[in-house]
């Protein structure tokens, strides 16, 4: 038998409705040859010359469908004689007939976009790697690596179409800090399209968020080699207040680094109570784009381990929303907290929950008009996980999240499903007009 090249399933000719693509498996000569190949179902006359031709099974192809098949029987009505109709496995459940064709139909495009986030997500990873490498020797193509990066991203913000941000599920290859300029940068830019920021000042946010890191392991070596283990420990908790400091001289000393950047830098741990550093500023005291940067690096940190410096363990991104906004939000911009929560959604990316179906699902992408209404992946066991179906709750307006899921509660099979992971990536793509 030929290998499917979309998603197929076997289901009873019962489940047939007008809009599903069908395959005969075994084409049976009373069989019009225009149905030899598969064809979709136009009417119901069709169905009927299925049955009356003695087909009792066939092939639903969902990837050419234009909805889903009905739901299975499993149990007709009992009739005169003990006659059972055999039981076919079918993916086809209440929780999915009900879908709209739009989902089914968007699902292919969903995920070759996801596809291609990840390709460039990874290839950007590289070249902050390379910057982070060539930075601190006042390079100038350093300079122009980074505003490469940085011009990406601000040129996909400021496209005249709205930008999903999109979780990036992919394994670490490079050092976590490179991952984690990336995130700040990506989610530093998506809250300052919303405040309506200009291109160039953009540009500046995208440059400070992305090396607002760069200061951090300059300790020099002779403070690591004499004295004991608490002197050093002291010396790397000073040294680490002073890593903005020392990463805003670097940017500054940058060739072609935007002046609007090196602040963004200079302050991103600076707090809006004063409880902050390096210099305990407060309010209008630090710098707006440097608030910008404070609220993403926050939220990254305590969504990814090894790449910050928070306490807690790390966080789901809903538990991290909840966390800064019920213990953090003094330290933050009220303001720049209030977009961030509406731009990234109560459920951001990567926020495994249950939807009021049944389905269990991760969120994969941020709706930019309704952000309360994302994107799931969801589980289902017969649908093979390459092909894993996205349920767009902007089209599925009957359905709700119920509940969030901590990713190490879900069944061993689920997990795997999903994939949920302890590294969380963002990156931001141009979706075309709805």
């Amino acid at each position: 038998m030929k290998t499917p090249q979309s998603t197929e399933y076997p289901i009873h000719v019962d489940q047939l409705c007008v809009g599903v693509y069908v395959r005969l498996e075994d084409s049976d000569a009373k069989a019009p040859l225009l149905w030899r190949n598969g064809f979709k179902i136009k009417s119901e006359k069709q169905i009927e010359k299925l049955k009356n031709i003695g087909f009792t099974e066939v092939i639903a192809v969902l990837d050419k469908s234009d909805r889903f098949p009905l739901p299975a029987d499993p149990e007709p009505e009992p009739v005169s004689e003990p006659v059972r109709r055999p039981k076919f496995k079918t993916p086809v459940s209440k929780e999915l007939s009900s879908l709209k064709e739009e989902t089914l139909r968007r699902n292919k495009e969903r995920r070759e976009r996801f596809k291609r986030c990840e390709t460039m997500y990874d290839a950007s990873v590289g070249r902050v790697a390379q910057l982070l490498r060539q930075v601190s020797g006042k390079s100038e193509d350093a300079a122009r690596e980074a505003a490469g990066v940085v011009g990406v991203m601000v040129e996909t913000f400021l496209a005249d179409r709205d930008v999903l941000v999109n979780l990036i599920n992919t394994q670490p290859t490079e050092e976590l800090r490179h991952y984690h300029a990336l995130n700040v940068c990506v989610l530093s830019l998506m809250m300052g399209k919303e405040v309506k920021l200009s291109e160039e000042q953009m540009h500046a946010l995208g440059m400070g968020a992305l090396l607002h890191d760069v200061g951090k392991g300059r300790m020099p070596v002779s403070q690591l080699s004499r004295g004991r283990a608490t002197a050093m420990k002291h010396a790397v908790e000073r040294y680490y207040q002073q890593h903005p400091a020392m990463g805003a001289k670097i940017a500054q000393d940058l060739p072609l680094f935007p002046p609007q950047g090196v602040p963004a830098i200079l302050h991103h741990h600076e707090a809006m109570d004063g409880s902050g550093f390096p210099k305990g500023l407060s309010g209008s005291q630090i710098a707006p784009l440097a608030r910008v940067v404070a609220v993403a690096n926050l939220y990254d940190n305590l969504c990814n381990v090894g790449v910050g410096d928070e306490d807690e363990s790390p966080l789901t991104p809903h538990e991290a929303l909840k966390h800064i906004y019920n213990k953090r939000r003094n330290a933050v911009d009220g303001r720049l907290l209030s977009v961030f929560i509406r731009c990234i959604g109560v459920y951001p990316p990567g926020t495994v929950v249950q939807l009021s179906n049944g389905l269990v699902g991760m969120v994969v992408s941020i709706n930019p008009l309704k952000s309360s209404r994302p994107a799931v992946m969801v589980y289902h066991a017969e649908i093979p996980k390459r092909e894993a179906l996205i349920v767009d709750l902007r089209i599925e307006e009957e359905l709700q999240i119920e509940k969030t899921i901590r990713p190490e509660e879900l069944p061993r099979e689920v997990f795997k499903y999903l994939s949920p992971s302890r590294r969380i990536g963002y990156y931001a793509d141009s979706m075309a007009a709805t």
